[in-house]
């Protein structure tokens, strides 16, 4: 997909997942601008986009691929990965309080599968919030998107049902899921993989 177009892949991402509105239309401008700005990259499984300690400097969109966002336990094994967010195709993923404030991440972000991502410069980013409307736009619907997830969530977790947690991962792509290590689900699922096998059995 090199001629894939990262304005037309945004605007469409963002009309899946907006149910209030209309829709987002850019205008030809931002369409240009995102062209212009966005640059396409080809990373392999296993690399990082950012690590602990070191300072945002993109925003990502995926294309395809899988980005899995983990931290170390802060008391116990220090050796212990905890997984708690992926990011999948159609999706923006950075350390996002790094970038917003100008702090060393505290999460690392790594690619679970060969990915090809998109990334814009923060500067650039910056530029399009004080340019653009749809921008704004696209922000707070993705914001509130991911809000809506992880509430979603931890309200299972607290419930005990990580069978249902378990299942909206594979709604969002079975395939794509079956490339996720079963650790790394265990960890965000909150069970142990003993547990996520015997789900698995049973779904």
């Amino acid at each position: 997909m090199e001629t894939s177009n990262i304005a037309l892949l945004i605007e469409q991402s963002i009309n899946v997942i907006d149910s209030i509105n209309r829709g987002v239309r850019l205008t030809s401008e931002e369409q240009q601008f995102f062209c212009d700005h966005f640059e396409r990259q080809k990373i392999h499984k296993n690399e990082f986009t950012i690590q602990i300690g070191d300072f945002e400097k993109y925003l990502y969109f995926i294309e395809s691929g899988i980005l899995r966002y983990w931290t170390k336990e802060v008391e116990g094994d220090p050796d212990k990965e905890i997984t708690f967010w992926f990011s999948f195709p159609g999706e923006f993923a950075n350390s996002y309080f790094s970038l917003r404030q100008g702090q060393p991440s505290l999460i690392n972000i790594q690619a679970l599968t060969d990915c090809v991502i998109w990334r814009l410069d923060k500067a650039d980013l910056t530029e399009l919030y004080e340019t653009s409307l749809n921008i704004n736009k696209i922000a707070r619907i993705v914001l509130e998107d991911v809000l809506i997830r992880k509430i979603t969530r931890e309200t299972l977790i607290l419930g005990y049902s990580c069978e249902k947690i378990y299942r909206d991962l594979l709604a969002r792509d079975k395939e794509l899921i079956k490339n996720i290590p079963l650790k790394y689900l265990a960890s965000y699922i909150g069970v142990t993989p003993q547990r996520l096998s015997q789900i698995r059995k049973k779904i």
